[in-house]
């Protein structure tokens, strides 16, 4: 006599891994419970939740990083479940930041003491200009006057003024595509240089705090950037000055409530922190400037 077949879902096993499930997720890989052929309303809410943060990791996560320090906290003490992994939430404010600027208008205006014809802006405002607005007619003359100032300029820096002169679209391509490289490289030195500075925490908690604190600067900065499609210069300079000291202010409560400390160190140690990473980041965006001028 065979056993009569239930649906209780202990008698079932997963799919992946094939072991004894006891709930709605699997205990041993943690795969959901789903059935071997699922209906259009199940994939329309997996792609849901997916794209949605509806099982409210997500949102989570922002709420987390909006309240400074809290998310590293939160990550150090071991709650880590209920957020987005510190790699993934980088990747992903960073993706946002520069689809937003790459895609944001230009509103820096002409530099009167350059020669006329094209400027370039990549992130967080960089600036190379050799020329004026974009899409600007240029004369015979105008464009002799740009051939011979770049060529009179300094040897180093040459390739990337001829890069901006001939093709300032591909070269600024080129800078928002290698950017998003370089800041994750400099994150491990970023964390270093934090660690230096709070000697009794481990470098893995400084990088942590890094990558926390590097993914609230791209997702306010992309509103900034963002600023610029009113196309008004004092709209988008007063938000990017609002940003800037709004980020400053985040970083300071930042490190003081995740390293502790009183106010008067969390200041010079943040000014010496940013020095030193001002210092060493500069190598690394001149290097990236030159492979953008190259490839």
């Amino acid at each position: 006599m065979t056993a009569p077949l239930t649906d209780s879902i202990d008698d079932r096993r997963c799919l992946n891994c094939g072991e004894a499930l006891h709930g709605a997720f699997c205990g041993a890989c943690g795969q959901r419970s789903v059935p071997a052929n699922p209906t259009v309303l199940e994939l329309a809410g997996d792609a849901w939740q997916e794209l949605s943060g509806y099982d409210g990791r997500i949102a989570a996560t922002f709420r987390g990083l909006l309240h400074p320090g809290r998310l590293t906290l939160e990550y150090l003490q071991g709650r880590r479940a209920r957020y987005l992994s510190p790699v993934r939430l980088y990747l992903t404010v960073s993706v946002v930041y520069f689809v937003v600027a790459a895609a944001a208008p230009n509103l820096n205006p002409r530099d009167a003491s350059s020669p006329p014809g094209t400027s370039v802006t990549g992130p967080g405002g960089i600036r190379i200009a050799i020329t004026g607005a974009p899409g600007q007619v240029l004369t015979d003359e105008d464009r002799r006057a740009i051939h011979e100032y770049v060529e009179q300029s300094h040897w180093l820096i040459r390739p990337m003024l001829r890069a901006v002169e001939t093709d300032p679209e591909g070269f600024r391509a080129r800078m928002f595509a290698t950017v998003p490289r370089v800041f994750f490289v400099l994150l491990p030195v970023f964390a270093a240089i934090v660690s230096l500075f709070y000697r009794r925490q481990r470098f893995p908690a400084a990088l942590v705090f890094a990558v926390h604190l590097h993914a609230l600067a791209f997702l306010i900065f992309a509103v900034a950037e963002a600023s610029k499609f009113t196309r008004s210069a004092p709209i988008a300079g007063a938000v990017g000055v609002t940003v800037v000291l709004t980020f400053i202010i985040y970083i300071l409560m930042s490190l003081r409530r995740v390293f502790g400390g009183g106010w008067p160190a969390t200041l010079a140690k943040a000014i010496g922190i940013g020095v030193l990473y001002l210092v060493a980041s500069l190598p690394a965006f001149f290097a990236l400037l030159l492979w953008a001028s190259v490839v």
